[in-house]
């Protein structure tokens, strides 16, 4: 394992070892405090010390800081190995400045939060760091599953974070007021939070099913996702005959290096992050659509490549547009044969398209080279 495959177990070890046994003490001693309260308002006597209700608000805190710690933590690791420090470059320093702000700036305001007596104050820091996970989560690389949001990871962390903070500023009011009105606020929020987090941990360890480990990448984008199968290394070996002839058969490398057009892809639905370059290439008598080392795009279901007449696709019929096959990896270098008979130049655009929602991920617009 190297650093970024370490650096991505942090989120769910965290998650395991710390967010989840807090939250089982937090509801133990919140159902507690709530059988205290009944029986004594019974004015009967209760078995339940009254130390109860201060250790709930105390526990209660600490979850708030290591929910909102770790959403933190894992917005980061997607922004520095998938986002814009990925590949670095100088004219987004201006961008990388602000976001490490926007990070400090958050964490900032929460310590302000747990610190602050009136409620306007209280209310201002608790919006702050609501803002300041919302902005975070929604920068390149973080994968935030947008095709199918009832069921994101990130969606129910990013709900689940709002809630604690907002849980944590109106604990003060609780103790003030006499009707009882923000302490069926508070109760009924975080009655759905523990719903929330259930979901949380189902769809975290589907996610976690669904990260592989750096080495593997390059072995995976041989598989064919749609008819879940890959290739064993047995059927990968050639005897030295059948290797004779395929060198002899393959195209010269003047041939393989020819370039005709190349175009750079952008992202045409907001989070569906995709980047890179597109280029067409003549392989001896074939014509061939390759997508280079820099190309990525957001990871999702029944994801095709295609050329397009549209540079922004509104429509996806037979007449617009030439099927290209799965998209065979999410990043990395890949080829794919334009069908015969079709001239790439009535369809100017590489597209990756996701089929299953209906959702175009990003264009590349092609221009011929000289």
């Amino acid at each position: 394992m190297n650093p970024k495959d370490i650096a991505g177990l942090i989120h769910p070890t965290l998650a395991v070892v710390v967010v989840f046994p807090i939250i089982g003490i937090v509801v133990n001693l919140a159902w507690q405090a709530r059988q205290r309260r009944l029986q004594t308002a019974d004015k009967s006597k209760s078995k339940i010390p009254p130390v109860v209700g201060p250790e709930h608000r105390k526990i209660g805190n600490w979850l708030t800081g290591s929910v909102v710690g770790i959403t933190l933590v894992a917005i980061a690791y997607s922004i520095y190995f998938k986002g814009i420090f990925k590949d670095f470059k100088s004219e987004n320093m201006a961008l990388a400045i602000l976001i490490v702000t926007i990070f400090i700036a958050t964490v900032a305001s929460l310590v302000f939060l747990y610190q602050a007596k009136s409620k306007l104050w209280r209310g201002i820091f608790a919006t702050l760091t609501g803002a300041g996970i919302v902005i975070l989560g929604f920068q390149d690389g973080v994968f935030r599953r947008d095709y199918e949001w009832a069921f994101s990871h990130f969606y129910y962390g990013l709900i689940a974070s709002i809630l604690m903070i907002f849980s944590l500023a109106i604990v003060p009011e609780i103790y003030k007021d006499r009707t009882h009105k923000w302490r069926k606020i508070h109760t009924a929020l975080n009655c759905l939070a523990i719903l929330v987090f259930l979901g949380q941990g189902i769809t975290g360890s589907r996610d976690l099913l669904e990260i592989s480990l750096s080495w593997q990448d390059k072995h995976l984008s041989k598989c064919d996702w749609e008819k879940q199968v890959c290739p064993d290394a047995q059927s990968q070996t050639l005897s030295p005959e059948i290797l004779v002839a395929s060198i002899s058969n393959y195209p010269t490398l003047a041939q393989a290096n020819t370039v005709l057009a190349s175009g750079e892809f952008v992202t045409i639905t907001p989070g569906e992050d995709t980047e890179g370059t597109a280029e067409i290439i003549q392989v001896g008598s074939k014509t061939q659509v390759r997508l280079a080392e820099n190309f990525s795009a957001i990871e999702g279901p029944a994801v095709k490549l295609l050329l397009h007449k549209e540079n922004r696709p509104g429509s996806y019929t037979a007449e617009n547009y030439v099927r290209l096959g799965d998209l065979k990896s999410f990043t990395g270098e890949q080829v794919y044969d334009i069908p015969g008979g079709i001239n790439w130049q009535d369809y100017p655009n590489v597209v990756v398209w996701c089929e299953k929602f209906d959702v175009t991920f990003g264009s590349a617009k092609l221009a011929l080279l000289n």
